[in-house]
């Protein structure tokens, strides 16, 4: 079901930047669309956690990762942060460009992982695919650096 899940997520990301590149072409300040955004995911993430019954247990979840409460504050902000930034991009160029640049991601996660965990993940084709991601956001930087 991961491969699904992903794949489905990234159908659902594509629909989202399109959208939100308009949204924001058309006036919308990419702070004002961020709040919006994380208006929308709060009152969803809650009306699900309330309806699955789980919303009275989010606090002891929270408690039961103990000493990883750091890495659940730094994922909140980087994400926030992140997907601030994208929003960002896409107002100064568009969400074509911005994302085709953005999906050099999977490089971080794994320099990321290997630096705060000491997890190597990468296999000859992942180190292959890495470099065909930063080969096509190089041509992608370099055709629109106008």
């Amino acid at each position: 079901m991961w491969l699904v899940y992903a794949l489905s997520a990234a159908v659902l990301w594509g629909v989202s930047y399109a959208a939100c590149g308009k949204v924001i072409e058309r006036g919308m300040a990419p702070l004002s669309f961020f709040f919006l955004y994380a208006l929308c995911g709060a009152i969803a993430g809650g009306c699900a956690l309330a309806a699955t019954g789980k919303l009275a247990g989010l606090g002891t979840e929270i408690r039961s990762i103990g000493d990883s409460n750091i890495w659940l504050i730094v994922a909140l902000i980087s994400s926030a942060a992140g997907t601030l930034l994208i929003y960002m991009a896409i107002g100064e160029k568009n969400a074509t460009l911005a994302s085709l640049i953005e999906i050099s991601y999977p490089i971080f996660v794994a320099f990321f992982t290997w630096l705060f965990f000491r997890e190597m993940q990468l296999s000859l084709s992942t180190f292959a695919g890495g470099a065909l991601i930063l080969s096509g956001v190089a041509v992608v930087y370099l055709g629109n650096s106008k």
